[in-house]
C-alpha cells in the first residue's frame, strides 16, 4: 500500500521532501520535520508557500490524490461501522485483490510466500481479533509488526530509500519498498541509516471506501486462518488445548501505588528479602521494596531511557543476578542500543551501591555487543544457570523468515543460547569460555555457543530441582514452541518451525534437529512467554507442571512431559493483561507480569484442578456433522417456539444456515433472506442424572441478532453477531424447562447487514472428581 512520494499517491499521512524538508500531510493539515535524519516534532506549516504550490502542482496534474475528508472523522466512522456490523468476506476478497481499490496486494501475501514489503496475511485472521484488525488498518504506525519497522537510507552519492529489510548479508542490506522491488545497497555507500516509527502502510487507505466496502475488507482478513492440523500424536502442533476444571487466581503483589510502565521482566533481589527489580521496556530499572506497613516502596535502581533502543522486540530485556550478588553486588543486563543505525544486543556487568538501594554509578563493564541485521528478535532473557555460568538467548535478528540462516550458522551468536564464565577471562575477550561449552574446540564455531537453531528464545528458565533448561521460542508465520535444551544441540530454526518443516536452504545432512516438548499454531496464540516448572509448596498438585502463556492471547498453560515428550496441556485461565514475563519467588511460587496495565500478580495456582473439564454433547451443532433442522424464512404463526407447534410444513435441512464466507461459519444450507426460523428435537434420556454433576450451556453462533427458546421457554437473547462458535448460558427458567425425552429448541434470528449465520447446540461440562 503505497505512501511515499515516490510511489505517486498522496494519502493522509504521506511525505514528500520539499526544500529539503520532509513534509506529511495529516488530519487533514501539513505537518513538517526538519529532515529524514533529524528532528522528527512537527511543526505547522502553513507558512510554507512552497510546499502548498507544490502540493497544489502536482494534485492539479493528476500525480497526487488526497482524501475528502480528514482522517480523523474517516477513521472513527469506519472502525465504529466495521465493529457493528460483520460485512461479507466475499466481497472483501474482491476488494483486497483489487489493486486500484485498495492496493494490498502492493505489500501483503496471502500464500505464504512473503515476498512483499509488508507482513504476511496467510493467517492473520486466527492470530488476531476483529478490533485488532480494524485498528491495523485504520492506524497502521500504531503499532508496527515485528519485523516490518521501515528502515529510511541515505546513501553517499544522494540517493534516498524507504522499505523493509528483506535480507542482510556481509557488507550489504536489501530493502523493498511498497512496489515490491528490491534494493541492494552496499554498506560502504550508506551516508545515514535510521529507523522509521512510520508504517510504509500509509494511514487513510479508508478514505477510499465506502463504511459497507471497509466492514467488507474487515470481514476477508477474518476468514484468512491456518489450515487444521492433521494427525495427532505426541509430535503434532496442539491446535485444541483443553481447559482447566478449575482456573488460576490472580493476586496483585505491590500495593496500588506502584506505577510500572510496561514492566518487561521482574526478579527477586538475592539477599534482600522484602525487595525486587523491575525492568521497564523503555529503559528504567526499579526496585520495589515490599514495606508490610500499606504502601510499597519504589525507588530507581537505573535509568537508560535516554540510550536503549526501543520499540518491537528491542528494549531493557532481561537482568540476572551474580550467584554471589549479596557479596559483590553485580548484575547483568540485556539490552539494546543504536550506532550509526546498527542495533547492538548489549549484556554487560554493573555494580549496586553498598546499601542495595541504587546503582553504584561505576561504568558497566561490557561483556558482549551484537550486531543484529534488523529490528527483529534480539534475545529474550539471561539467566546464571545451576552451573553459575550466565546463559543468554540471542535471536536471529532478522530479517523475517531467517533468509541468511543465522539460526544454523554457527559463525555467528545469532540465533542461539550462549554460555560464559563472567568470574574469568580468556586472551582477548572479557570472559571465559567454560570448558564444557560443547563448541569451544570445534573449528568455524564460535565457542560461546551453548546450543543452536532458535529464532527468538523469549524467556528461559532452569528447574529448580533437576537443573533442566526451558526455552519458550517465538515461531515465525504458523507456530510456537516450547523446547528443552541440551549442550550443543541442533533446535532447527529455519529448518523447522515447531514440528514442521520450513526451509530447506541451511538443512545438512546428518544433523538431528531436536523437537519441540509443546507446539501450538497461530489459530491457538501468537507469541510463547516461557515461565517456569513449579516447585512451590501452595499447590501440591502442580508440583513439576511447566508453567507459561501466550503474550497476545493471554492464555496460561500448565504442560507435563516424559523424556521430552509431551504428556498433558491444559490451558489453567486467562491472564488480566498481555503475559510478558514470569518471576519465581524464593519459595516456588511463581508471578505473572502485565506488560499493558504494569500490574505483578501472584498466580494462585492452589486454586488449579489441572484435570481438564469434561465435556458431553447434549445436542450437536454443525460444526462437525450435518444436524437436520426444520426451518422457514417466513414469519410463523404465534407460538412457533412451543413444544407442541406443528412444524411438518416447514422444510427441513442441515444447520448452520447462512451465507458462505461468513467468519467462523460451517454453512450446509444457503439463508439470503432477512429472517429465519428454527426448530429442532433434541431428546435426552436422562436429564436430571446430568444437570446435578455440571454446567450446561448453549454453543451458539449468530450473525445477527438471536433469541433461542427450549420447550417455550426463553433461554436467552444475544444482538450483534459472533465470529465463532461461543458457549453463553442458559436463562434459569429455560435450563429447568428441559426435561428426560423429547425436547425442543426454537431459534429466531435476524439478519441485518453482511454476512449472516445461525447455529446452535447444548453441552455440559462436567466438574471432575478431584
Amino acid at each position: 500500500m503505497p505512501g511515499w512520494f515516490a510511489s505517486g499517491i498522496l494519502k493522509d499521512s504521506t511525505a514528500i521532501r520539499c526544500g529539503g524538508q520532509d513534509v506529511r500531510f495529516a488530519n487533514g493539515e501539513w505537518i513538517a520535520r526538519k529532515t529524514w535524519f533529524g528532528t522528527r516534532e512537527p511543526a505547522a506549516t502553513s507558512n510554507w508557500p512552497m510546499a502548498k504550490a507544490l502540493f497544489r502542482l502536482l494534485t492539479t496534474v493528476g500525480l497526487l490524490t488526497i482524501p475528502l475528508f480528514a482522517r480523523g472523522e474517516t477513521a472513527v466512522a469506519c472502525r465504529d461501522y466495521a465493529l457493528s456490523h460483520p460485512g461479507d468476506a466475499t466481497r472483501g476478497q474482491a476488494l483486497f485483490h483489487n489493486s486500484a481499490k485498495t492496493a494490498c496486494l502492493q505489500c501483503h501475501t496471502v500464500d505464504g510466500s512473503a515476498k512483499r514489503a509488508g507482513p504476511e496475511l496467510l493467517s492473520i485472521g486466527g492470530k488476531f481479533p476483529r478490533a485488532s484488525l480494524i485498528r491495523a488498518v485504520l492506524e497502521p504506525s500504531a503499532e508496527i509488526a515485528v519485523g516490518y519497522e521501515a528502515v529510511q537510507i541515505e546513501t553517499k552519492s544522494g540517493e534516498s530509500h524507504m522499505g523493509t529489510i528483506k535480507q542482510a548479508g556481509q557488507g550489504w542490506i536489501e530493502l523493498m519498498a511498497a512496489d515490491a522491488k528490491p534494493v541492494r545497497i552496499a554498506e560502504a555507500d550508506i551516508l545515514k541509516r535510521e529507523d522509521s516509527r512510520v508504517s510504509l502502510m500509509p494511514e487513510g487507505l479508508a478514505s477510499s471506501l465506502s463504511l459497507e466496502e471497509f466492514a467488507d475488507l474487515i470481514a476477508y482478513l477474518e476468514t484468512l486462518k491456518q489450515a487444521p492440523e492433521t494427525g495427532g500424536g505426541p509430535q503434532t502442533a496442539r491446535t485444541s488445548i483443553p481447559v482447566a476444571s478449575k482456573a488460576v487466581t490472580y493476586e496483585p503483589f505491590f500495593t496500588t501505588n506502584i506505577r510500572l510502565n510496561h514492566p518487561l521482566w521482574t526478579g527477586a533481589m538475592p539477599g534482600h528479602p522484602s525487595c525486587y527489580v523491575v525492568l521497564e521496556h523503555f529503559g528504567k530499572a526499579w526496585i520495589v521494596e515490599k514495606t508490610g506497613q500499606g504502601a510499597d516502596a519504589q525507588t530507581v535502581l537505573l535509568d537508560l531511557s535516554g540510550s536503549v533502543r526501543t520499540g518491537g522486540a528491542t528494549g531493557l530485556l532481561g537482568l540476572a543476578f551474580h550467584p554471589h550478588f549479596a557479596d559483590n553486588r553485580k548484575y547483568y543486563l540485556q539490552h539494546q542500543v543504536v550506532e550509526n543505525g546498527i542495533i547492538y544486543t548489549i549484556v554487560d556487568e554493573w555494580r549496586m551501591d553498598a546499601g542495595f538501594r541504587s546503582d553504584s554509578g561505576e561504568p558497566p563493564r561490557l561483556l558482549l555487543k551484537i550486531a543484529g541485521s534488523t529490528q527483529d528478535h534480539h534475545g529474550g532473557g539471561l539467566e546464571f544457570g545451576p552451573d553459575g555460568v550466565l546463559y543468554i538467548g540471542m535471536g536471529d535478528t532478522g530479517p523475517q523468515r531467517d533468509p541468511q540462516g543465522h539460526g544454523q550458522d554457527r559463525g555467528t551468536l545469532l540465533g542461539k543460547m550462549l554460555r560464559v564464565d563472567v568470574d574469568h577471562t580468556d586472551p582477548g575477550l572479557p570472559y571465559a569460555i567454560p570448558a564444557s561449552n560443547p563448541f569451544r574446540n570445534t573449528p568455524g564455531t564460535r565457542p560461546e555457543i551453548w546450543a543452536l537453531g532458535f529464532r527468538e528464545p523469549w524467556r528461559f528458565t532452569f528447574d529448580s530441582v533437576n537443573g533442566d533448561l526451558w526455552v519458550g521460542d517465538v515461531g515465525q508465520d504458523r507456530y510456537e514452541e516450547v523446547t528443552l535444551v541440551r549442550a550443543g544441540e541442533n533446535h532447527g530454526w529455519n529448518v523447522f518451525e515447531g514440528f514442521n518443516a520450513f526451509s530447506e536452504a541451511c538443512r545438512r545432512t546428518n544433523e538431528n534437529y531436536i523437537p519441540p516438548v509443546f507446539s501450538y499454531p497461530h489459530s491457538v496464540g501468537v507469541s510463547i512467554t516461557g515461565g517456569y516448572v513449579y516447585h512451590g509448596t501452595r499447590a501440591p498438585r502442580m508440583q513439576g507442571w511447566y508453567i507459561c502463556a501466550d503474550f497476545e492471547t493471554r492464555r496460561i498453560w500448565a504442560l507435563s512431559q516424559t523424556n521430552r515428550v509431551l504428556q498433558e496441556v491444559v490451558e489453567i485461565g486467562r491472564a488480566p493483561s498481555r503475559a510478558v514475563s514470569f518471576m519465581q519467588d524464593r519459595d516456588g511460587e511463581l508471578y505473572l507480569v502485565g506488560y499493558d496495565d504494569g500490574i505483578i500478580r501472584r498466580l494462585g495456582l492452589e486454586a488449579v484442578d489441572p484435570v481438564p473439564r469434561e465435556v458431553q454433547i447434549i445436542a450437536e451443532t454443525s460444526e462437525k456433522s450435518p444436524v437436520t433442522w426444520r426451518y422457514t424464512e417466513t414469519a410463523p404463526a404465534a407460538g412457533w417456539q412451543e413444544a407442541g407447534f406443528d412444524d411438518t410444513q416447514w422444510a427441513a435441512g442441515p444447520g448452520g444456515f447462512g451465507t458462505r464466507g461468513t467468519p467462523g461459519a460451517v454453512v450446509r444450507t444457503e439463508w439470503h433472506s432477512s429472517d429465519i426460523w428454527l426448530r429442532r428435537e433434541v431428546v435426552i434420556p436422562s436429564y436430571q442424572a446430568l444437570a446435578k454433576t455440571g454446567s450446561l450451556t448453549l454453543r451458539l453462533h449468530h450473525d445477527e441478532d438471536a433469541e433461542v427458546y427450549i420447550n417455550g421457554i426463553r433461554a436467552g437473547q444475544w444482538p450483534r453477531w459472533t465470529s465463532g462458535y461461543e458457549e453463553v448460558a442458559l436463562t434459569p427458567e429455560a435450563q429447568a424447562a428441559l426435561r428426560a425425552g423429547r425436547n425442543i429448541i426454537a431459534v429466531h434470528c435476524h439478519q441485518v447487514s453482511g454476512g449472516q449465520y445461525i447455529d446452535c447446540g447444548l453441552v455440559q461440562y462436567r466438574e471432575s472428581g478431584r
